[in-house]
């Protein structure tokens, strides 16, 4: 008798139970309830960046290329690769009897180089007066040059601009043309301006000689600037995320520390070989599916490289592509929703309850989710799956908030503080 009673009271306490569990978790349950959350946390302000690291091999910052159209016109070659030189040093001794066709030569060119830079200074100065705020337009500008001697140069000022791009990209372009054709001009001139006394090639300017062409027409010598930059190359993935100006660190053995830099061009074509790219690739290896999609980044640093570096040293680079200031920053599994940019967040009101909070990412960095909008600092968020099921927002309840006691700083304080902390609670 007494074991059939227990039975039916095991029976009928178990329903009860079960049928209040029911009403009250229930997923048509009504019943007003308050959930405990495990995981908050206030957010706060601060600074976030994310750097791309790459290898970069240390290189001059300026290529001066020196050009004799004729052999003959070259008596001899008076430095080699190697060699530093100084602005007007003399490179090679010309033929004197060569020497006036070879002044003929750097004269013309001297006239196309000038009435070239007089058309782009004038595509520069329309492109800054027409420049709409946010507008577009394209620059292509195109001219034919006629020397002293009836010979037509055509000179193509090409200024590219997409329908969709802004001025500045015109802008930007003119200017790069027109410091590449004032440094082609002070070649020229420096060759044109010594004394015809004892013609030579000379230098336009300080540095170290990189190559001499002897054996072909034109000849040429290439002299390596002093000033250095650091080459490095991007990606396709890549590519989108670095911009000229973007800030960077760079560090090379030689230098006591890394200095800051800034990305001074970012190529939009592919990377022709160079022993740079060489360089470059057997530093970094990368197997891509598209062989040509790596494009050149030129680094420089904030302040004169100084050291003994040579050309063609290794460097390590680290360009900031990501950057916020003041951002609310969360752990990235505790956004839910997670579209690309959006995504949610749970929020505790101030009438205690969690509700949904919709917000925008600018960036992932280190686990990280820095938000671009959404959840302010000092606002308390939470992490709690079985908060994102709810229709509405329900009542939660945290664990009583600590502070632990730094240990440090009770350690510096005088006794006396403690006195009088005591008797002033009396």
């Amino acid at each position: 008798m007494n074991r059939f009673f227990f039975i039916g009271l095991s029976i009928a306490v178990t329903a009860f139970i079960t049928a209040n569990f029911l009403l009250l978790f229930g997923e048509k349950s009504v019943l007003p309830k308050t959930v405990y959350i495990g995981e908050t946390e206030r957010t706060y302000a601060a600074a976030y960046t994310e750097n791309l690291p790459k290898e970069a091999v240390t290189a001059p910052s300026r290529s001066t290329q020196i050009y004799v159209q004729e052999s003959e016109a070259i008596d001899q070659w008076l430095v080699k690769e190697g060699d530093a030189v100084q602005g007007g040093t003399e490179l090679a001794s010309l033929n004197e009897s060569r020497t006036e066709e070879q002044r003929a030569i750097w004269e013309a060119e001297r006239d196309a180089l000038q009435a070239e830079l007089a058309e782009v200074e004038l595509s520069l100065s329309n492109l800054v007066l027409e420049r709409p705020i946010g507008g577009t337009d394209s620059g292509t500008f195109n001219d034919s040059i006629t020397d002293a001697n009836g010979n037509t140069t055509d000179v193509n000022v090409n200024v590219d601009v997409p329908q969709d791009g802004p001025y500045a990209a015109a802008i930007a372009e003119a200017e790069r043309r027109i410091a590449a054709i004032g440094s082609q001009l002070a070649v020229v001139e420096a060759q044109l301006n010594q004394s015809l006394a004892n013609p030579a090639l000379i230098s336009p300017e300080e540095g170290v000689v990189a190559s001499i062409n002897r054996d072909s027409e034109p000849m040429s010598i290439e002299i390596y600037s002093n000033d250095k930059v650091f080459i490095t190359y991007v990606l396709e993935d890549e590519w989108q995320d670095v911009e000229a100006q973007d800030r960077a660190m760079v560090h090379v053995k030689g230098m006591d520390q890394a200095v800051s830099g800034t990305v001074l061009s970012v190529s939009a074509l592919p990377a022709t070989d160079s022993r740079w790219l060489e360089a470059y690739n057997a530093l970094d290896p990368v197997d891509q599916k598209n062989p040509i999609a790596i494009y050149e980044v030129q680094l420089a640093a904030d302040s004169p490289v100084e050291g003994p570096i040579p050309y063609g040293a290794t460097a390590n680079a680290e360009i900031v592509v990501n950057e916020a200031a003041d951002a609310v920053a969360l752990p990235e599994p505790w956004l839910f929703d997670r579209a690309e940019d959006a995504g949610s967040v749970l929020q505790l009101q101030t009438d205690g309850r969690a509700a949904t909070i919709p917000v925008t990412v600018s960036f992932d960095v280190n686990g990280k989710a820095v938000l671009a909008e959404g959840i302010a600092p000092g606002t308390i968020v939470a992490n709690e799956k079985t908060l994102r099921n709810f229709q509405n927002a329900p009542k939660v309840f945290v664990p009583f908030l600590s502070e632990q006691p730094n240990y440090e700083l009770a350690k510096s304080t005088n006794w006396r503080k403690y006195v009088e902390y005591l008797l002033a609670r009396q």
